[in-house]
Protein backbone atom coordinates (compact mmCIF):
# COMPACT_ATOMS: atom_id res chain seq x y z
CA UNK A 1 0.00 0.00 0.00
CA UNK A 2 1.17 3.18 -1.18
CA UNK A 3 0.34 6.47 1.29
CA UNK A 4 0.83 9.30 -0.03
CA UNK A 5 2.18 12.78 1.81
CA UNK A 6 -0.33 15.21 2.28
CA UNK A 7 0.52 18.54 0.74
CA UNK A 8 0.62 21.51 3.33
CA UNK A 9 -2.77 23.31 2.77
CA UNK A 10 -2.30 26.67 1.21
CA UNK A 11 -3.64 29.74 3.37
CA UNK A 12 -5.72 31.88 1.59
CA UNK A 13 -5.94 35.48 3.61
CA UNK A 14 -8.70 36.79 1.70
CA UNK A 15 -8.01 40.58 2.56
CA UNK A 16 -4.26 40.63 1.48
CA UNK A 17 -5.19 39.18 -1.83
CA UNK A 18 -7.75 41.83 -2.61
CA UNK A 19 -5.73 44.20 -1.77
CA UNK A 20 -3.02 42.58 -3.99
CA UNK A 21 -5.36 42.13 -6.97
CA UNK A 22 -4.23 44.77 -9.74
CA UNK A 23 -8.06 45.71 -10.31
CA UNK A 24 -8.38 47.14 -6.49
CA UNK A 25 -4.91 48.83 -6.75
CA UNK A 26 -5.60 51.08 -10.01
CA UNK A 27 -9.47 51.48 -8.34
CA UNK A 28 -10.53 54.82 -6.18
CA UNK A 29 -9.03 53.22 -3.37
CA UNK A 30 -5.54 53.76 -3.73
CA UNK A 31 -5.05 57.10 -2.55
CA UNK A 32 -0.84 56.41 -2.52
CA UNK A 33 1.08 56.23 -4.80
CA UNK A 34 4.17 56.76 -3.70
CA UNK A 35 5.33 57.36 0.29
CA UNK A 36 4.12 60.13 1.20
CA UNK A 37 6.90 63.32 1.93
CA UNK A 38 5.95 63.97 5.42
CA UNK A 39 6.67 60.25 6.35
CA UNK A 40 9.65 60.09 4.18
CA UNK A 41 11.14 63.37 5.36
CA UNK A 42 10.89 62.50 8.72
CA UNK A 43 12.36 58.65 8.94
CA UNK A 44 15.91 58.04 9.94
CA UNK A 45 15.65 55.47 7.53
CA UNK A 46 14.85 54.72 3.97
CA UNK A 47 12.18 52.20 3.57
CA UNK A 48 12.29 49.43 1.30
CA UNK A 49 10.16 48.49 -0.95
CA UNK A 50 8.02 45.66 0.80
CA UNK A 51 7.78 48.56 4.16
CA UNK A 52 5.93 50.76 1.68
CA UNK A 53 3.62 48.77 0.13
CA UNK A 54 2.84 47.85 3.73
CA UNK A 55 1.86 51.24 4.25
CA UNK A 56 -0.27 51.43 0.99
CA UNK A 57 -2.36 48.83 1.83
CA UNK A 58 -3.06 49.98 5.64
CA UNK A 59 -3.90 53.03 3.26
CA UNK A 60 -6.58 50.94 0.74
CA UNK A 61 -8.40 49.77 3.97
CA UNK A 62 -8.45 52.90 5.61
CA UNK A 63 -9.90 54.11 2.36
CA UNK A 64 -12.69 50.92 2.45
CA UNK A 65 -16.47 51.25 2.82
CA UNK A 66 -16.96 50.58 6.73
CA UNK A 67 -13.14 50.66 7.97
CA UNK A 68 -13.82 51.58 11.54
CA UNK A 69 -16.17 48.93 12.11
CA UNK A 70 -15.16 46.18 9.59
CA UNK A 71 -11.60 46.69 9.79
CA UNK A 72 -10.76 47.96 13.32
CA UNK A 73 -8.10 45.37 13.82
CA UNK A 74 -5.28 44.58 11.46
CA UNK A 75 -2.07 42.73 11.47
CA UNK A 76 1.25 42.97 9.82
CA UNK A 77 2.67 39.51 9.38
CA UNK A 78 6.30 40.30 9.05
CA UNK A 79 9.66 38.09 9.81
CA UNK A 80 11.87 39.12 12.48
CA UNK A 81 14.66 41.42 10.98
CA UNK A 82 12.28 43.15 8.31
CA UNK A 83 11.49 46.23 10.23
CA UNK A 84 8.06 46.14 11.45
CA UNK A 85 8.92 48.88 14.24
CA UNK A 86 10.12 51.73 10.88
CA UNK A 87 6.30 50.16 9.35
CA UNK A 88 4.95 51.59 13.01
CA UNK A 89 7.09 54.56 13.12
CA UNK A 90 5.19 55.58 9.76
CA UNK A 91 1.61 54.62 10.47
CA UNK A 92 2.12 56.66 13.36
CA UNK A 93 2.81 59.92 11.27
CA UNK A 94 0.42 58.57 8.25
CA UNK A 95 -2.55 58.15 10.88
CA UNK A 96 -1.60 61.33 12.69
CA UNK A 97 -1.50 63.33 9.67
CA UNK A 98 -4.39 61.69 7.44
CA UNK A 99 -6.78 60.15 9.66
CA UNK A 100 -6.04 63.04 13.22
CA UNK A 101 -4.71 60.47 15.24
CA UNK A 102 -3.17 61.82 18.08
CA UNK A 103 -3.31 58.98 21.22
CA UNK A 104 -1.62 55.83 20.47
CA UNK A 105 -1.17 52.84 22.86
CA UNK A 106 2.00 50.62 22.24
CA UNK A 107 2.14 47.17 24.12
CA UNK A 108 3.43 44.23 24.00
CA UNK A 109 4.66 41.13 26.52
CA UNK A 110 7.88 42.25 28.19
CA UNK A 111 9.66 45.11 29.28
CA UNK A 112 12.79 44.37 27.27
CA UNK A 113 10.23 45.47 23.99
CA UNK A 114 8.64 48.20 25.65
CA UNK A 115 12.13 49.88 26.70
CA UNK A 116 13.36 49.29 23.62
CA UNK A 117 10.20 50.75 21.77
CA UNK A 118 10.21 54.16 24.29
CA UNK A 119 14.13 54.38 22.34
CA UNK A 120 12.38 54.27 18.90
CA UNK A 121 10.32 56.70 19.51
CA UNK A 122 11.14 58.79 22.02
CA UNK A 123 14.62 59.11 23.08
CA UNK A 124 16.04 61.63 20.34
CA UNK A 125 19.69 61.23 21.30
CA UNK A 126 19.34 57.27 20.98
CA UNK A 127 20.96 55.56 17.74
CA UNK A 128 17.58 53.67 17.93
CA UNK A 129 15.44 56.60 17.44
CA UNK A 130 13.48 56.31 14.06
CA UNK A 131 12.98 59.87 13.20
CA UNK A 132 14.45 62.83 12.27
CA UNK A 133 14.87 65.74 14.89
CA UNK A 134 12.63 67.69 14.95
CA UNK A 135 9.64 65.79 12.96
CA UNK A 136 8.17 68.72 10.76
CA UNK A 137 4.62 68.06 9.31
CA UNK A 138 3.09 70.82 7.48
CA UNK A 139 5.43 73.42 8.33
CA UNK A 140 4.18 72.37 11.97
CA UNK A 141 7.11 71.30 14.23
CA UNK A 142 5.49 68.32 15.84
CA UNK A 143 6.37 66.38 19.17
CA UNK A 144 6.02 62.40 19.85
CA UNK A 145 5.26 62.42 23.73
CA UNK A 146 5.42 59.81 26.15
CA UNK A 147 2.19 59.89 28.79
CA UNK A 148 1.16 58.00 31.44
CA UNK A 149 -2.17 59.13 30.52
CA UNK A 150 -3.98 60.38 27.72
CA UNK A 151 -4.68 64.20 28.89
CA UNK A 152 -8.34 65.37 28.45
CA UNK A 153 -7.05 68.56 25.94
CA UNK A 154 -4.56 67.66 22.98
CA UNK A 155 -2.18 69.59 21.64
CA UNK A 156 -2.62 69.44 17.95
CA UNK A 157 0.70 69.54 17.46
CA UNK A 158 1.72 66.56 20.03
CA UNK A 159 1.57 62.71 19.26
CA UNK A 160 0.62 60.99 22.35
CA UNK A 161 2.40 57.50 23.30
CA UNK A 162 1.69 55.67 26.44
CA UNK A 163 4.15 52.77 26.34
CA UNK A 164 3.14 49.48 28.86
CA UNK A 165 3.49 45.55 28.90
CA UNK A 166 0.01 44.19 28.66
CA UNK A 167 0.64 42.67 32.34
CA UNK A 168 0.86 46.36 33.63
CA UNK A 169 -1.76 47.66 31.21
CA UNK A 170 -4.27 45.27 32.95
CA UNK A 171 -3.75 45.98 36.28
CA UNK A 172 -4.81 49.44 35.01
CA UNK A 173 -7.80 48.92 34.00
CA UNK A 174 -9.01 46.87 35.85
CA UNK A 175 -7.68 48.00 39.10
CA UNK A 176 -7.66 52.17 38.26
CA UNK A 177 -4.37 54.19 40.07
CA UNK A 178 -4.26 57.83 40.58
CA UNK A 179 -2.25 59.39 37.23
CA UNK A 180 -2.32 56.10 35.28
CA UNK A 181 -4.36 55.36 32.42
CA UNK A 182 -7.94 54.22 32.90
CA UNK A 183 -11.23 53.16 30.84
CA UNK A 184 -12.30 56.68 31.18
CA UNK A 185 -9.40 58.12 29.21
CA UNK A 186 -9.17 55.91 26.81
CA UNK A 187 -13.25 56.57 25.95
CA UNK A 188 -12.85 60.18 25.51
CA UNK A 189 -10.27 60.20 22.54
CA UNK A 190 -9.66 57.99 19.14
CA UNK A 191 -6.71 55.59 20.19
CA UNK A 192 -4.48 53.54 18.34
CA UNK A 193 -3.62 50.22 19.53
CA UNK A 194 -0.34 49.17 18.55
CA UNK A 195 0.34 45.74 19.66
CA UNK A 196 3.45 44.24 19.44
CA UNK A 197 4.55 40.63 19.25
CA UNK A 198 0.68 39.89 18.70
CA UNK A 199 0.60 36.45 18.45
CA UNK A 200 0.86 36.56 22.24
CA UNK A 201 -2.37 38.19 22.21
CA UNK A 202 -4.10 35.41 21.05
CA UNK A 203 -4.91 33.33 24.37
CA UNK A 204 -8.65 32.93 24.02
CA UNK A 205 -8.73 32.52 20.60
CA UNK A 206 -5.93 29.44 20.39
CA UNK A 207 -7.15 27.41 23.58
CA UNK A 208 -10.87 27.22 21.93
CA UNK A 209 -11.79 28.54 25.86
CA UNK A 210 -15.11 30.74 25.17
CA UNK A 211 -15.76 31.08 28.85
CA UNK A 212 -12.47 31.80 30.32
CA UNK A 213 -11.85 34.95 31.95
CA UNK A 214 -12.91 37.63 30.47
CA UNK A 215 -9.22 39.67 31.97
CA UNK A 216 -7.18 37.95 29.30
CA UNK A 217 -5.13 39.95 27.62
CA UNK A 218 -6.93 38.98 24.12
CA UNK A 219 -9.76 40.32 25.57
CA UNK A 220 -8.85 42.87 27.13
CA UNK A 221 -7.21 44.65 23.74
CA UNK A 222 -11.07 44.00 22.13
CA UNK A 223 -12.53 45.71 25.54
CA UNK A 224 -10.22 48.76 24.84
CA UNK A 225 -10.92 48.77 20.94
CA UNK A 226 -14.45 48.69 21.90
CA UNK A 227 -14.43 51.79 24.35
CA UNK A 228 -14.48 54.17 20.98
CA UNK A 229 -16.11 53.69 17.58
CA UNK A 230 -12.92 55.00 15.52
CA UNK A 231 -10.32 53.46 18.23
CA UNK A 232 -8.00 51.49 15.38
CA UNK A 233 -5.94 48.05 16.35
CA UNK A 234 -2.58 47.57 14.77
CA UNK A 235 -0.83 44.26 14.90
CA UNK A 236 2.98 43.20 14.28
CA UNK A 237 4.20 39.30 14.94
CA UNK A 238 6.74 37.52 12.38
CA UNK A 239 5.04 34.30 14.66
CA UNK A 240 1.19 33.36 13.67
CA UNK A 241 -0.09 29.85 13.12
CA UNK A 242 -2.60 30.35 10.44
CA UNK A 243 -3.15 26.76 10.18
CA UNK A 244 -4.68 26.63 13.41
CA UNK A 245 -8.34 26.71 12.60
CA UNK A 246 -9.01 29.64 15.20
CA UNK A 247 -7.07 31.64 14.35
CA UNK A 248 -7.06 31.44 10.87
CA UNK A 249 -10.94 32.54 10.83
CA UNK A 250 -9.73 35.38 13.62
CA UNK A 251 -7.14 36.51 11.18
CA UNK A 252 -8.05 36.04 7.14
CA UNK A 253 -9.82 39.16 6.49
CA UNK A 254 -7.13 40.73 9.21
CA UNK A 255 -3.77 40.74 7.92
CA UNK A 256 -2.64 43.29 5.27
CA UNK A 257 0.92 42.43 4.89
CA UNK A 258 2.87 39.59 4.90
CA UNK A 259 6.49 38.94 4.56
CA UNK A 260 8.06 35.74 5.47
CA UNK A 261 11.63 35.07 6.64
CA UNK A 262 12.14 32.94 2.76
CA UNK A 263 11.22 36.39 1.15
CA UNK A 264 13.11 37.92 3.57
CA UNK A 265 16.04 36.47 3.01
CA UNK A 266 15.88 35.93 -1.00
CA UNK A 267 15.46 39.77 -1.50
CA UNK A 268 18.83 39.61 -0.15
CA UNK A 269 17.90 42.02 3.10
CA UNK A 270 19.04 39.14 5.45
CA UNK A 271 22.04 37.38 5.56
CA UNK A 272 21.94 33.56 4.35
CA UNK A 273 20.01 31.84 7.01
CA UNK A 274 20.42 27.67 6.46
CA UNK A 275 17.47 25.60 7.58
CA UNK A 276 17.85 22.45 8.44
CA UNK A 277 14.83 20.07 8.41
CA UNK A 278 15.13 16.52 10.74
CA UNK A 279 12.14 13.91 11.09
CA UNK A 280 14.76 13.10 14.41
CA UNK A 281 13.45 12.82 18.17
CA UNK A 282 12.90 16.03 20.27
CA UNK A 283 15.75 14.83 21.76
CA UNK A 284 17.88 13.86 18.95
CA UNK A 285 17.09 17.30 17.28
CA UNK A 286 18.24 18.87 20.32
CA UNK A 287 21.73 17.16 20.87
CA UNK A 288 22.21 18.13 17.12
CA UNK A 289 21.46 20.94 17.45
CA UNK A 290 24.43 21.70 20.37
CA UNK A 291 27.01 19.42 18.37
CA UNK A 292 26.39 22.00 15.41
CA UNK A 293 26.47 24.77 17.62
CA UNK A 294 29.80 23.85 19.30
CA UNK A 295 31.51 22.80 16.08
CA UNK A 296 30.79 26.06 14.47
CA UNK A 297 32.69 27.46 18.20
CA UNK A 298 35.79 25.35 17.41
CA UNK A 299 36.37 26.69 13.71
CA UNK A 300 35.68 30.07 14.98
CA UNK A 301 38.58 29.60 17.51
CA UNK A 302 40.77 27.66 15.25
CA UNK A 303 40.45 31.04 12.86
CA UNK A 304 41.44 32.80 16.27
CA UNK A 305 38.02 34.97 15.93
CA UNK A 306 37.42 36.77 18.61
CA UNK A 307 34.05 36.61 20.58
CA UNK A 308 32.37 33.98 19.06
CA UNK A 309 29.44 33.23 21.24
CA UNK A 310 26.49 31.05 18.98
CA UNK A 311 23.65 30.68 20.60
CA UNK A 312 21.02 28.19 20.06
CA UNK A 313 17.14 29.00 20.38
CA UNK A 314 14.22 26.23 21.47
CA UNK A 315 10.74 27.57 20.75
CA UNK A 316 7.81 25.69 22.32
CA UNK A 317 4.33 27.05 21.41
CA UNK A 318 3.65 26.98 25.07
CA UNK A 319 5.30 27.77 28.83
CA UNK A 320 4.45 24.22 29.72
CA UNK A 321 7.01 22.80 26.40
CA UNK A 322 8.72 25.13 26.81
CA UNK A 323 9.59 24.41 30.50
CA UNK A 324 9.13 20.42 29.80
CA UNK A 325 11.68 21.42 26.74
CA UNK A 326 14.12 23.19 29.07
CA UNK A 327 14.23 20.36 31.20
CA UNK A 328 14.30 17.67 28.40
CA UNK A 329 17.36 19.46 27.61
CA UNK A 330 19.48 19.81 31.20
CA UNK A 331 18.82 16.08 31.59
CA UNK A 332 20.37 15.09 27.84
CA UNK A 333 23.42 17.54 29.25
CA UNK A 334 23.83 15.93 32.19
CA UNK A 335 23.54 12.40 31.54
CA UNK A 336 25.54 12.51 28.60
CA UNK A 337 28.53 10.30 28.67
CA UNK A 338 31.90 9.02 26.38
CA UNK A 339 30.58 6.46 24.83
CA UNK A 340 26.74 7.91 24.21
CA UNK A 341 27.64 10.60 22.49
CA UNK A 342 30.14 8.33 20.17
CA UNK A 343 27.38 6.04 19.59
CA UNK A 344 25.05 9.10 18.31
CA UNK A 345 27.08 10.89 16.24
CA UNK A 346 28.30 7.69 14.47
CA UNK A 347 24.44 6.64 13.78
CA UNK A 348 23.39 10.12 12.80
CA UNK A 349 26.57 10.19 10.14
CA UNK A 350 25.36 7.01 8.79
CA UNK A 351 21.48 8.87 8.18
CA UNK A 352 22.11 12.35 7.58
CA UNK A 353 21.17 14.03 4.11
CA UNK A 354 22.33 17.45 5.70
CA UNK A 355 25.94 18.45 4.01
CA UNK A 356 26.37 20.86 7.21
CA UNK A 357 25.67 18.37 10.00
CA UNK A 358 27.83 15.63 8.16
CA UNK A 359 30.67 18.12 8.11
CA UNK A 360 30.12 18.14 12.05
CA UNK A 361 29.58 14.82 12.22
CA UNK A 362 33.14 14.12 10.69
CA UNK A 363 34.93 16.74 12.69
CA UNK A 364 33.66 15.14 15.73
CA UNK A 365 34.48 11.49 15.04
CA UNK A 366 38.09 12.95 14.84
CA UNK A 367 37.53 14.20 18.80
CA UNK A 368 38.38 13.43 22.29
CA UNK A 369 34.90 12.45 23.18
CA UNK A 370 35.77 12.36 27.22
CA UNK A 371 36.85 16.01 26.09
CA UNK A 372 34.22 16.98 23.97
CA UNK A 373 31.69 15.80 26.85
CA UNK A 374 33.05 17.55 29.51
CA UNK A 375 33.24 20.69 27.34
CA UNK A 376 29.31 20.73 26.74
CA UNK A 377 28.58 20.04 29.91
CA UNK A 378 30.57 23.17 30.89
CA UNK A 379 29.24 25.47 28.25
CA UNK A 380 25.58 24.41 28.69
CA UNK A 381 25.26 24.28 32.01
CA UNK A 382 22.56 26.08 34.14
CA UNK A 383 24.21 29.28 34.60
CA UNK A 384 24.31 29.51 30.59
CA UNK A 385 20.86 28.60 29.72
CA UNK A 386 18.26 31.68 29.89
CA UNK A 387 14.67 30.65 29.79
CA UNK A 388 12.05 33.64 28.97
CA UNK A 389 9.89 31.96 31.42
CA UNK A 390 12.02 33.06 34.65
CA UNK A 391 11.10 35.43 36.99
CA UNK A 392 13.71 38.01 35.71
CA UNK A 393 11.96 37.66 32.37
CA UNK A 394 8.16 37.56 33.15
CA UNK A 395 5.51 39.60 31.57
CA UNK A 396 5.03 43.24 32.77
Amino acid sequence: MVIKKRKPEKIELKLLNALQNPTIQSSQLSHMNYLPLYISDNMRHSLRSYQIGAIQNLDMVRHMQAADTLYNQLMFYMATGSGKTDIMAATVLYLYHEFHYQCFLFTTHTTAVVNKTLDNFINTTSPKYLFNNPISIDGSQVTIKAVNTFPAELDPDIIYMKFTGIQQLSNDIYTPHENEITEESLAQHKVVILADEAHHFNVGTRSKQKNQDSRNWERLLDHIRGLNTKNLQLEFTATIDLHNPEIYQKYQNKIIAQYDLGKFINDGYSKQVFRLQANNSDESKILNAVLLSQYRKRIAQNLKIPDFKPVILFKSNTVAMSNSTKKKFHDIIDNLTAESLHDFVQSQQESTQSEALDLAYKYWLKQDFAHTVSELKNDFRSFNVVSANDSGSKDI
